[in-house]
């Protein structure tokens, strides 16, 4: 039986501790026993990999569908453990939501973190998952943390692994210490939001993925969505905050001069204000409808949402391949990290998308976690 996730926008909160399914939904039951369906949705995320290389884009949605409950000698089942695969900068970027998330959930349930504790608690989490990674358990349970850098023996100096520590203890000192979660914790929690919603909704047809990491409203009756980024904005965030803007509009029916989109950066402990109007957000909608129009032209049954990996072209780009979580089975005539380290920093030679934390991480897992069995 798959197990309910409750942080699907498929529930709403019933009470302390408590959840109850939304109106017009099925039961939990049906909930926990559908079969899961491999459905045409949209992301950021999605969005950055069909750019970048389409046959990577196949088997990350397709070629590894099903992987979960796969045979383990089969294709489907190593796409899947592959497809599972983050970065190291990714990785702490999630571990960084994940306890900001949990500082908030006692917060409403009334009982403070301190940040000594939620420091010490994250730094175990992160030892805990990078023993279990560096030992390879996520080959037989995919859901659990593997790292890219592990799977394909990157060659990563223990002082890079404490600065990455370090980092992740620093985004955390620093959201402790914002005047915006001073703000948070003044404002009663019946006026929080999107604490515990995925953000899917559908427009245009299309179930989209996109929301802030939280949201409350002010004495003002503002609207305030916050995003906490751990690292760089990348080419990705105007159109991520303009994802954000697009869910207020058409989920929380907040008209933009009513929104203010905070993007928090927990690295320098700034938070800065994004400003939004109609043309912007124009700009965003056609930005998402000409992205889905060209996915669903690589689709063979675009109904049906099928899919036939000869269709999907591979990258010429060996940068972005070197760096693909399926690089052993797509691109196995690739020299290993170790081979070509004399010539090129590893950190230097990753591209964007790999070497810098990625913001959205988070809320894939998140989709992922809505069509998947656990």
């Amino acid at each position: 039986m798959r197990r309910v996730n409750r942080r699907s926008p498929h529930w709403r909160r019933a009470g302390a501790g408590k959840f109850a399914p939304g109106p017009h939904r099925v039961s939990c039951y049906a909930l926990a026993v559908a079969d899961p369906v491999n459905e045409f949705s949209w992301s950021r995320t999605r969005d950055n990999v069909f750019q970048e290389c389409r046959r990577r884009y196949y088997l990350h949605y397709y070629g590894a569908w099903g992987g979960w409950d796969a045979a383990p000698d089969s294709r489907a089942r190593a796409l899947y453990v592959l497809k599972q695969l983050g970065t190291r900068h990714m990785w702490a970027g999630r571990l960084v939501h994940e306890a900001i998330e949990r500082s908030l959930l006692a917060l409403r349930l009334g009982h403070a973190l301190s940040e000594a504790s939620l420091i010490e608690d994250t730094v175990r989490q992160m030892r805990e998952e990078w023993k279990g990674s560096r030992d390879g358990a996520y080959r037989q349970h995919p859901k659990r943390t593997g790292l890219f850098e592990h799977e394909y023996a990157v060659p990563i100096k223990d002082s890079e692994w404490q600065a990455l520590r370090d980092h992740v203890t620093r985004c955390l000192r620093n959201f402790h210490r914002l005047p915006l979660l001073a703000e948070i914790k003044r404002t009663p929690t019946d006026r929080w939001v999107l604490l515990e919603d995925i953000g899917s909704f559908t427009w245009e047809g299309t179930r989209i993925f996109t929301a802030p990491d939280f949201g409350y409203w002010t004495e003002g009756e503002r609207l305030q969505l916050i995003d906490w980024k751990t690292g760089g904005n990348g080419e990705g965030a105007s159109l991520q905050l303009g994802g954000y803007a697009l869910y207020a509009l058409e989920v929380m029916r907040v008209d933009l001069p009513r929104v203010d989109l905070l993007e928090v950066n927990l690295r320098e402990g700034t938070v800065a204000s994004h400003p939004w109007d109609g043309a912007s957000l124009d700009r965003v909608r056609e930005h998402i409808r000409l992205s889905v129009r060209s996915m669903r032209a690589y689709l063979q049954d675009p109904d049906k949402n099928l899919a036939e990996e000869t269709s999907f072209e591979k990258t010429e780009d060996r940068r972005i391949c070197r760096w693909c979580n399926f690089r052993a089975l797509c691109r196995p005539e690739l020299p290993s990290f170790a081979e070509g380290r004399a010539a090129v920093p590893v950190i230097a030679e990753a591209p964007a998308s790999a070497a810098s934390e990625i913001s959205s991480a988070p809320r894939e897992r998140s989709e992922s976690a809505v069509t998947e069995r656990r």
